[in-house]
């Protein structure tokens, strides 16, 4: 059996495909399949794809028409018969020694899933920048080098990095599971899905996946799509009540919900925000007498209460964005006054040891 299945989606990314391929290639390890899938590219990646593969026998091609990210990786697990599976977009280049780094890991912990770190770089300048979510700092902190499960992390499920990238995967563990087609943020059911069932997983705390930032990329330039996070959560919602976890997670649940809407409401340009806040408030509406139900409105955060009630509220996108940025700078502004207050306190403190000793040193002249 092949030890690793390395599945590359691939659409109109002539630019960067040489480079993605080059990373996987140069690995010291070459037990190996290259799954490529063309998504219907209308540029040259098939033409570099092709003169890849004349020198190359692990490489595999498999040409569609455009389908999207989703549809390409299902492709790819559907053909894999590699003992694990690594995902990398073709604009995204590995490490260095990557594939032997994690196969040692993996085997010697007996793993059903590795979780790496991965760094941003610039399109444009190359300059690498690190980013917290990708740190895995957090994790770390929990769990360390041990191996863990969900019950392990619960209490930080919804701060492990839910990407496809920066994790290998057991086979076994996916063979089953399939990326949500035709939405945008389409990593976060697959994730939850895989972690309920993951048994044995550990964190690998070096960076081995490098991940291209540029205006063009499938997020950036996608804001249609961006109030498919309302249906991304709601598929959540359902995996997480099949495994009889709901009630333990309803509140981190409904925070990062209402976070994460809002900010990709906030996030879109101003002609699509009208269609994204009906969709909201008609997606907060129907929950309304759920969560009040089953109280998760009596334990919600401040802020994601404040998301939650606005919506359902406000008459027009605007109204629902000002009243929660007004919101939020009210926050800060308490958050100021409270810092001051500290300050007022020193600089008193401060300034009343030069009085106290000069009243000391009187005293002391008069005794003498």
């Amino acid at each position: 059996m092949t030890k690793i299945s390395v599945i590359v989606p691939i659409f109109n990314t002539e630019k960067y495909l040489s480079e993605c391929l080059n990373s996987i290639l140069n690995q010291p390890f070459d037990d190996i399949e290259i799954i490529c899938i063309n998504d219907g590219s209308t540029d040259n990646s098939l033409d570099i794809l092709n003169d890849f593969k004349s020198k190359n026998d692990c490489i595999k091609i498999i040409n569609q028409e455009n389908r999207g990210l989703s549809a390409s990786r299902n492709v790819g697990i559907e053909n894999a018969k590699g003992e694990y599976i690594l995902f990398i977009d073709s604009d995204d280049y590995f490490e260095d020694n990557v594939f032997e780094k994690l196969i040692n890991i993996a085997e010697s912990k007996s793993l059903d899933l590795v979780i790496f770190k991965l760094i941003d770089f610039d399109d444009i300048t190359r300059e690498k920048s690190r980013y917290s979510y990708f740190d895995l700092e957090l994790l770390k902190k929990t769990v360390g080098d041990k191996v863990f499960s969900y019950e392990d992390v619960k209490d930080i499920l919804f701060r492990i990095p839910v990407t496809a990238p920066g994790k290998l995967f057991k086979r076994e563990l996916i063979s089953d599971l399939r990326f949500q087609e035709d939405l945008i943020f389409e990593d976060n059911p697959f994730f939850f899905e895989l972690f309920f069932n993951t048994k044995r997983a550990c964190v690998f705390d070096e960076y081995l996946y490098c991940r291209r930032i540029r205006n063009d990329s499938i997020i950036s330039s996608n804001f249609e799509k961006f109030s498919d996070v309302i249906v991304v959560y709601n598929i959540i919602l359902q995996i997480i009540k099949k495994y009889g976890k709901y009630e333990e997670q309803k509140g981190k649940l409904f925070h990062r919900q209402c976070r994460d809407i809002f900010l990709r409401f906030s996030q879109v340009p101003e002609e699509y925000k009208a269609d994204f806040f009906s969709k909201i408030k008609e997606d907060f509406l129907a929950k309304k007498e759920f969560y009040e139900d089953d109280g998760t409105l009596e334990i919600a955060s401040k802020r994601s209460r404040e998301i939650f009630d606005r919506a359902i509220e406000s008459e027009t996108a605007k109204e629902f964005e000002l009243s929660i940025e007004v919101f939020d700078l009210n926050k800060e502004v308490s958050k100021l006054k409270k810092q001051n207050k500290k300050y007022d306190k020193k600089i008193k403190e401060l300034n009343s040891k030069p009085k106290r000793s000069l009243k000391n040193l009187f005293k002391h002249n008069k005794r003498i």
